[in-house]
């Protein structure tokens, strides 16, 4: 598929916000209260404290955390709320103090809720099995504090409340955002054969950066074949051509289907003789083919290096230009044309 708009997506700019504003401000809170609670920093609240800023450094540093990282991050959390369930007295915190970890609870669950629901986005099952865990965890957690603060259970259920809320919240968040890039995906992509379309060429046109090799390919005579073998037959040619130009040229090249049986190829970082082996391998390998009782077709190529500085649509006019001049000489051939 050819690349999206650039710029982060939803996910992961609140991400961004959660991992590189809300930690550090709610590690620095916990140094900084905690001590007035307890009377000095405890080992549990440091070491929470510690890995807060730890994985807030990670994420400024290597943005793009693996799966492996994002589960170590959520089950650290995971195990500090265990403990808070555990050892609740062990915590020696001040007993006019006790209440206000509850409200701390209050706001730390639901925040991390939606926070995973987001982290997990690509694993939705995950941030959803993670953050309902959560819930229950940290709405145990309330109860026992709740309990040693000799206060009702009010609190720790609506935290639960809250945090149920904001996890049906965050999953049809995460539901949505998918179906939108789904929209955004099928928008950009020819139907039929699974490469880009014109807007897909559109932008990649604005967005192309490195020096290339354009290509414009046309199948030749495909009325032809349309007539002789019907229009489903012609779709299947049209997806095994656009199959052998992916496998021919390898992940490098951006592909797009024009309209009918022209295709475009933009090449980036390719020089043109290496394009034009490639391509004639490539034509070659679509010309020895077979596609279905026997029908053999072959294509005309037309060839230009591009100019990022330029853009894409000078090249894509010389191609078509010599596209037309392969087409004139004969078909089934291949024509550079100049730099544009």
């Amino acid at each position: 598929m050819p690349p999206r708009p650039v710029g982060p997506e939803l996910p992961e700019r609140l991400v961004r916000v959660y991992f590189r504003l809300l930690l550090p401000l709610i590690a620095a809170a916990v140094l900084s209260i905690i001590p007035e609670l307890t009377g000095g920093l405890h080992p549990l609240a440091a070491s929470f404290a510690g890995m807060l800023a730890f994985f807030a450094v990670l994420h400024l540093l290597r943005p793009g955390w693996s799966e492996g990282v994002r589960l170590g991050f959520a089950l650290s959390f995971l195990i500090f709320l265990a403990v808070l369930i555990l050892e609740p007295q062990g915590l020696r915190v001040r007993a006019a103090y006790k209440g206000l970890i509850v409200h701390l609870l209050l706001l730390l669950v639901p925040l991390n809720v939606l926070t995973w629901h987001l982290l997990f986005s690509d694993r939705p099952r995950w941030g959803q099995m993670l953050s309902l865990v959560l819930v229950g965890m940290g709405t145990l957690a309330a109860t026992r504090w709740e309990d040693i603060a000799a206060t009702r259970l009010t609190t720790s259920a609506l935290l639960l409340a809250v945090s149920l809320v904001t996890h049906f919240f965050g999953g049809a968040v995460v539901d949505l955002h998918r179906r939108m890039r789904e929209e955004e995906r099928r928008a950009r992509q020819d139907p039929l054969t699974g490469l880009g379309n014109r807007l897909a060429f559109a932008e990649t046109c604005a967005q192309t950066q490195t020096a290339g090799v354009l290509a414009v390919l046309d199948i030749d005579h495909f009325k032809a074949v349309n007539d002789r073998l019907g229009h489903e037959a012609g779709d299947r040619v049209l997806r095994e051509v656009a199959d052998r130009l992916r496998g021919g040229l390898g992940k490098d090249a951006v592909l797009f289907r024009w309209g009918g049986e022209e295709f475009v190829a933009v090449l980036p970082g390719w020089a043109v003789a290496e394009a034009a082996q490639v391509l004639e391998s490539v034509r070659g390998d679509i010309a020895a083919h077979s596609f279905g009782e026997g029908e053999r077709i072959t294509l005309s190529v037309g060839l230009c290096p591009y100019d990022p500085a330029r853009g894409l649509a000078p090249a894509f006019t010389q191609a078509d230009a010599a596209l037309r001049r392969a087409k004139d000489a004969g078909r089934d051939r291949l024509v550079t044309a100049p730099a544009a």
